[in-house]
């Protein structure tokens, strides 16, 4: 095996983000849209490495919102967030680019 097999995601569909927040019911964060699209969740902080550089910048521009019980798990997906982005470390990136 040669490349490890990752869940397609969406790309640059970030531009209408409102907030993002930690629902610690489903232990997921929930991307909330200004437009009333449907909500984003994602599980899982390393599906912001395979996210578009534009998306990933995004989700910088707006601090996470989360309970103070939750701040461990919360912050899990806004510091991978902050990696990837002064990393470079987004979809289509190769590690050779990433100054590794």
């Amino acid at each position: 095996m040669d490349k490890i097999p990752l869940m397609p995601m969406k790309q640059d569909f970030l531009g209408n983000m409102k907030l993002w927040c930690y629902d610690s019911d489903t232990h997921e964060v929930v991307i909330v849209f200004k437009n009333d699209e449907d909500n984003f969740r994602m599980l899982d902080p390393m599906w912001i490495v395979i996210m578009s550089a534009g998306d990933i910048k995004t989700l910088l521009q707006h601090d996470i919102f989360y309970e103070d019980k939750d701040a461990h798990q919360a912050l899990l997906f806004q510091r991978v967030a902050c990696f990837c982005y002064y990393r470079g470390i987004h979809v289509g990136s190769s590690w050779s680019d990433t100054g590794h």
